[in-house]
């Protein structure tokens, strides 16, 4: 729209006589409130709060997200409307509100940032029009944030729809009553702080729950039942398991000595080799520490000799514990913070083995709850069946090709590997013949990987 076209908008007023008094709380009977618009402004906020609300609602039924889903997305790309109309329908809706009492919505309708947006989604490319949605939708105080306690999904289900929405309302509560002012100083800590509360409150309509418990039940379920039958049928059985929460084990600090080792090592700064492998005194260091992991006295000249020492390379980078700059390794700032507290630290672990985001991520679980099940020693042959058969079908590939067998036998051996070096499984037995049970602490490892898998966000497929 041009700055001349806006101003025209800007500049006209409301066409209900007396309205936004202040007086109002939007109770009224909804066609007595038409009835003070002139017609054609009628006609256009009532086809508008009949897409809005259910039939005979009241516009106290009507929240603040709502409706700006309504006129920042809805109006502009479901209405089969010219955008002079879209125009009007968001000043008809301002005149409606305004005569209603409810200023701050008639504010919203008439805002430039509403008007801008209905323009920008006319526009061919409107990769632009859904940025600025997602920056105003942030900014306006009333889309839930993301907390440590809980990260929205990009695709929601009943309940998680429904906890949003629940939270949405307490924000907006906020704002009403004065005591949230979205872009105010340290507002967004206290929004996070609303969210967590509304989260966790013991609810009647929940028979004493809460609705953080409704959408982890809710994604554990969705997690549990997907494809293919043989992955189903293990991960719906492990489910009563993952109800409570997990505590990291007393002996955290020991069972992650290995990785502690290697960060202790790293410290500072520490070059790598010209090829890129880490310096041949650490490796020479670390043969001496894995000697006990079946060796047999082999000499190791770089990391690529010491599995051991490769696998946790590779999952301090992974976990962000290390950076590289050059050829220099160091801790992070995550690392440090990491080092210093071994209950975080073993959270970082167990979170990066157990990723959701990649095949290895899956088949730890799969293996995990394997063990869980049986609760007795598994032959590894066992465990390999079930992670493979497990992940059939559901990793492909950069090329798009789907993953071969093989990624199973991958998956648990790499498991097998790390849940070893931290004494989460013992091994009796050699080659095929080797049976696995998990330890005391292996099954919290397992429990706390298998629940964060379950309660990750749902995402687009």
């Amino acid at each position: 729209m041009s700055a001349r076209s806006w101003g025209t908008f800007a500049t006209r007023l409301p066409g209900a006589p007396g309205g936004g008094d202040g007086t109002s709380t939007g109770d009224q009977p909804l066609e007595g409130l038409l009835a003070e618009l002139d017609p054609s402004s009628a006609d256009l906020a009532r086809a508008a709060i009949d897409w809005l609300l259910p039939e005979r609602a009241g516009l106290t039924r009507l929240s603040q997200i709502e409706l700006q889903e309504f006129l920042w997305y809805q109006l502009p790309l479901k209405w089969q409307a010219e955008s002079s109309v879209l125009h009007e329908v968001a000043w008809a809706l301002a005149d409606l509100f305004t005569a209603a009492g409810l200023e701050r919505y008639s504010d919203l309708c008439r805002s430039r940032q509403t008007h801008l947006l209905l323009d920008a989604w006319q526009d061919h490319d409107r990769e632009p029009a859904r940025k600025t949605m997602d920056k105003a939708v942030r900014s306006s105080g009333v889309q839930p944030p993301d907390t440590p306690l809980l990260c929205w999904g990009l695709v929601l289900g009943e309940a998680e729809h429904a906890a949003s929405r629940c939270v949405s309302q307490a924000l907006e509560q906020a704002i009403d009553a004065g005591d949230l002012m979205a872009g105010e100083r340290g507002w967004k800590r206290l929004a996070a702080d609303i969210t967590e509360n509304s989260l966790t409150m013991r609810r009647l309509d929940l028979r004493g729950g809460t609705l953080l418990q409704a959408v982890c039940r809710e994604r554990g379920e969705s997690w549990a039942a997907g494809y293919p039958m043989a992955r189903q049928d293990l991960l719906t059985q492990i489910l009563p398991l993952l109800d409570g929460e997990v505590a990291v084990p007393e002996g955290a600090r020991e069972c992650l000595k290995p990785l502690r080792w290697l960060l202790e090592h790293i410290g500072d700064g520490t070059t790598m080799t010209q090829a890129g492998w880490l310096p041949k005194a650490l490796v020479l260091e670390a043969d001496d520490m894995f000697a006990g992991f079946g060796r047999f006295g082999l000499t190791a000249r770089t990391e690529t000799d010491l599995p051991e020492l490769a696998t946790l390379n590779e999952l301090a980078r992974r976990a962000r514990l290390i950076t590289k700059k050059g050829r220099k390794l160091s801790l992070s700032a995550a690392g440090r913070r990491a080092l210093a507290d071994s209950s975080l630290l073993w959270r970082v672990v167990v979170a990066d083995i157990f990723s959701a985001g990649t095949f290895k991520g899956e088949g730890s679980a799969l293996a995990a709850a394997t063990l869980l099940r049986a609760n007795n020693p598994v032959p590894y042959p066992v465990v390999e069946a079930k992670v493979g058969t497990g992940l059939v079908g559901r990793w492909r590939t950069a090329s798009g090709e789907e993953l071969e067998q093989w990624c199973g036998l991958d998956a648990t051996r790499e498991f097998g590997l790390l849940a070893g070096l931290f004494g989460w499984i013992e091994q009796d037995g050699g080659g095929q013949d080797r049976m696995w049970t998990l330890t005391s602490s292996g099954r919290h490892a397992a429990l706390m990987g298998l629940q964060l898998q379950a309660r990750t966000p749902r995402r687009r497929f």
